[in-house]
């Protein structure tokens, strides 16, 4: 039997009691929508006489009517008490079901706008050197990738809030827009501040992306269903990210590093071309200046500078500025002050908050925050960091190092989809996350005892096993997450979960940075290496087969050995943070139904809606025969 979380914004305790949404045209759908046609109208004239005092109390009266029909534990998620908040809100329910063959034509189309955006994330690792040569400013270039981690973590929140005022179609295209702009930008920029500056607003950009496409399929697809079709876009980030650097560094090594920005244009163009006739989403219609007025303009500020106070010192740090200096613990304190005034903000203040801070006590949704925080840190350690321990250890080309990591991806690839299959059709989503969580701390241990005469079969081999629990816990966690809430706070947590993951893998980057180069360091200085040798080892570990006249073969063995000894400690403690996460799924992570009662009724308003855009073009297109006839008969007898 399903647990239930006892917290605000959960799910019922069983099937029986969960979201029994009455049909349309039913004697039961037929009195609950005269029964909300009186609260509805309140609202409305409340809005209407424009005083914020006027609908806060219609909104209270409708919500303590409904919670008269529905209250405690067995209140649905979905029940009129949660919709009657979110039409208080002056926000609209987008759930627009829709059959395969339109979700078909919809996932191809925002599939290409997740990869051109996760390619960003690690498009440039492999070019970087070009650039830093191109601009002669090999010290600011670590903010080429920075910067986009930066703004597309920092902006994910909003994007999700924004939808729900504006829509999802116009809010992804201009995401895909400011995406496209950027690209651009950077194209052609002409200095290293230039490309930082635009590199920025190109995350802007593609962080609203994966956001919004999760939302969209959460939108169109039922939550039993969801599994198998968010796996798709779970694989498009992975391929996304594994095939960045390889594509980078065959632009750097062939072409002008430019073309790792042009290459955005045609294919973003053709996203943007795509989505705007073919994806058949509910427009929210409603005053432009009423929907400026919904934005929660303080919440939006306070999160992204917040999270830029947090992320840009820990880029700073060891590189910029002493970790230990000003700028560096004098942003970091205030990022975490700002971060805690955003909370108070968020509930004391913001109308229609950009976080609202009442999801946070659902447990379930705050242990899947954590270990999605997790997720992030360690995918994106393990994307960038197996293919440095292959280039340093064993000396293989950045190519041939890309290469290798396929295997892993491949199978974390198939067993997203195997996940995402088994969920639908058991209907539980529990214990692939744990058992995903348990063999992904086995892979991760495997993968700590790799060493510079590993075979290819073990480096293979240990990559198998950490991609089939890897592939586990991506969309899996994702469906739990919205399976603990109403559908219309499943905006918000799927923007904060997005948010959590990015924010994982970029902190996390810069905490293995320094495992990495600390344990390095101290192995080297034992060894009896000057200062200076060491940090041109620690800024480019890969030298030592490049420049074959810098060290002895005594000194590159020792460095090859003192690079291990970072790389085991690492995977060390990546293995333990992935058994910190099997840890709170198996403990905080709770069994919700994954059957709503109205989602057959949903799907059946799908279809007919569907049906109905159909006709209105064909008559609209039979209509235009008609004119055309006309004026051609009239043309005729004149």
């Amino acid at each position: 039997m399903p647990i239930d979380d006892t917290q605000a914004g959960s799910r019922p305790e069983t099937p029986e009691t969960a979201c029994e949404v009455a049909a349309p045209g039913s004697p039961a759908g037929v009195k609950e929508a005269e029964d909300r046609r009186p609260q509805e109208h309140d609202l409305a004239d409340a809005a209407a006489k424009g005083g914020v005092g006027e609908v806060a109390g219609a909104q209270a009266a409708v919500v303590r009517d409904a919670e008269a029909h529905t209250s405690g534990a067995d209140a649905p998620p979905d029940g009129p008490a949660q919709l009657a908040t979110h039409h208080a809100n002056g926000l609209v329910d987008q759930t627009s079901y829709m059959p395969v063959k339109q979700i078909l034509v919809v996932m191809l189309s925002m599939q290409l706008a997740v990869l051109l955006s996760f390619l960003e994330q690690t498009i440039v690792s492999t070019a970087l050197p070009t650039i830093s040569a191109a601009f002669d400013d090999g010290r600011s270039s670590a903010f080429v990738p920075a910067m986009y981690l930066l703004t597309s973590t920092a902006l994910q929140p909003v994007w999700g809030r924004l939808s729900d005022i504006f829509g999802r179609k116009y809010t992804l295209l201009a995401c895909m827009s400011i995406f496209i702009i950027g690209s651009l930008g950077c194209a052609v920029a002409q200095t290293m501040l230039q490309l930082i500056v635009l590199r920025g607003l190109q995350g802007a950009g593609g962080g609203g992306l994966l956001t919004l496409v999760l939302i969209i399929v959460s939108d169109i697809i039922s939550l039993k269903d969801r599994g198998k079709w968010q796996g798709v876009t779970e694989a498009t980030i992975l391929v996304g990210n594994a095939i960045g650097p390889l594509v980078g560094g065959a632009i750097a090594q062939h072409t002008t590093w430019r073309w790792v920005f042009w290459l955005n244009l045609p294919g973003g163009g053709l996203a943007i071309l795509v989505m705007a006739f073919f994806l058949p989403l509910k427009a929210v219609k409603g005053d432009v200046k009423q929907k400026l007025r919904q934005i929660d303009y303080g919440g939006a500020l306070l999160t992204c500078f917040a999270t830029v106070l947090v992320i840009l010192p820990l880029n700073w740090g060891g590189t910029s500025f002493d970790w230990v200096s000003g700028p560096v613990l004098g942003c970091l304190l205030s990022g975490v002050v700002l971060f805690g005034v955003f909370i108070l903000y968020e509930w004391k203040v913001a109308k229609i908050p950009v976080v609202p801070p009442f999801i946070f006590k659902n447990v379930t949704v705050s242990a899947i925050f954590f270990t999605t925080f997790i997720n992030g840190a360690c995918i994106l350690t393990q994307v960038y960091y197996l293919p440095q321990y292959l280039q340093v250890a064993r000396g293989y080309s950045p190519t041939k190092s890309g290469a290798l990591i396929i295997p892993q991806l491949a199978t974390t690839t198939i067993f997203v989809f195997f996940s995402g299959q088994l969920v639908s059709r058991v209907g539980e989503y529990k214990p692939s996350i744990c058992v995903g969580y348990a063999i992904w701390a086995v892979g991760l241990g495997l993968l700590s005892t790799l060493d510079e005469k590993s075979s290819i079969g073990k480096i293979i081999g240990f990559q198998l096993v950490n991609g089939a629990g890897q592939g586990q816990t991506l969309q899996t966690s994702l469906v739990a997450a919205q399976a603990a809430v109403a559908r219309s706070e499943i905006s918000v947590v799927t923007s904060v979960r997005n948010f959590m993951r990015s924010l994982g893998g970029t902190v996390f980057l810069v905490i293995a940075a320094a495992i990495l180069n600390n344990t390095l360091r101290s192995q080297l200085t034992s060894h009896g290496f000057d200062s200076s040798t060491i940090s041109t080892v620690i800024d480019d570990p890969a030298s030592i087969w490049t420049s074959t006249s810098a060290f002895s073969a005594a000194e590159k063995t020792q460095i090859i050995l003192g690079y291990v000894q970072g790389f085991h400690t690492l995977f060390h403690v990546l293995c333990g943070v992935v058994g910190l996460d099997f840890i709170v799924a198996v403990l905080f992570i709770k069994r919700h139904s994954l059957s709503r009662g109205d989602e057959e009724a949903l799907k059946q308003r799908g279809k007919e809606w569907v049906s109905h855009r159909k006709e209105k073009k064909r008559a609209k297109h039979g209509g235009d025969a008609v004119d055309q006839a006309e004026k051609g008969e009239k043309a005729t007898q004149e």
